[in-house]
């Protein structure tokens, strides 16, 4: 796995270029995320988070996430199973959910320039496309 590493100065321009008031929970919550791309739970959040930031809660972190996912620096990835994971990452790319052990990650994807919808006059301001099934390790 790839490791990340940003300074205290990345991640202020990150709330700031999101319009997100810094806070010193907002900080390490959002460095949390940028430094550990692997979309954690908000219960992953906490635990990590919690020894070095005795006075976070979960209802800090639910409510930091919620605004974040508002600001479109983070996204919600909703994956039917164990809860709502959380993704820092500034490229398009998919996601594979491992039914097995429950492992989400990257995958590379490019999203085709023309979507079957419907009927006219859809505006697609982002899509969240998730695969499904069992991961190498799972699988081995």
């Amino acid at each position: 796995m790839q490791s990340y590493s940003f300074t205290t100065q990345e991640v202020l321009d990150t709330l700031s270029e999101g319009g997100v008031k810094p806070s010193a929970q907002r900080m390490a919550i959002l460095r949390f995320l940028m430094e550990n791309r692997v979309h954690p739970t908000v219960d992953e959040i906490f635990k990590a988070l919690q020894p070095e930031n005795p006075t976070l809660s979960r209802t800090t972190v639910y409510n930091t996430l919620r605004l974040l996912t508002e600001a479109e620096i983070i996204r919600c990835i909703e994956t039917g199973v164990n809860g709502a994971r959380w993704d820092y990452s500034q490229h398009d790319h998919a996601h594979f959910l491992c039914t097995e052990c429950g492992r989400v990650t990257d995958v590379a994807f490019t999203m085709p320039s023309s979507l079957p919808l419907p009927e006219s006059g859809y505006q697609v301001k982002s899509a969240d496309v998730i695969f499904r099934g069992t991961c190498p390790l799972c699988a081995g």
